[in-house]
């Protein structure tokens, strides 16, 4: 091959490595969040799928209404924290992508 070849398929290995780092950070994204009291936890995935929720007995004491409530409010602090984490991740990305 050519100094040219040899140079245009070195970098489309790199940009594969880069995508394929990428894909799995966002695989594997998980972000846990507790209530202030600690009453109730939530853990979201990547996307913001809620992937676990733990409630103690104290938190079950609580109305329905405003236990539900409560859940939507720490979810919404984890979503939060799943989005900052993402655009960290894809920041990355799009800067390693360029590079190589």
């Amino acid at each position: 091959m050519s100094a040219e070849m040899d140079r245009i398929e070195a970098r489309a290995h790199d940009q594969l490595r880069v995508l394929r780092r990428t894909s799995t950070e966002l695989d594997d994204l998980r972000v846990a969040v507790s209530s202030p009291d600690g009453a109730i936890r939530v853990e979201l995935d990547g996307v913001c799928a809620l992937v676990g929720l733990t409630l103690t007995p104290a938190a079950c004491r609580s109305d329905g209404a405003v236990l539900g409530r409560r859940i939507v409010d720490v979810c919404a602090v984890a979503a939060r924290e799943v989005q900052a984490r993402r655009a960290a991740v894809m920041e990355r990305f799009h800067t390693d992508f360029a590079v190589s």
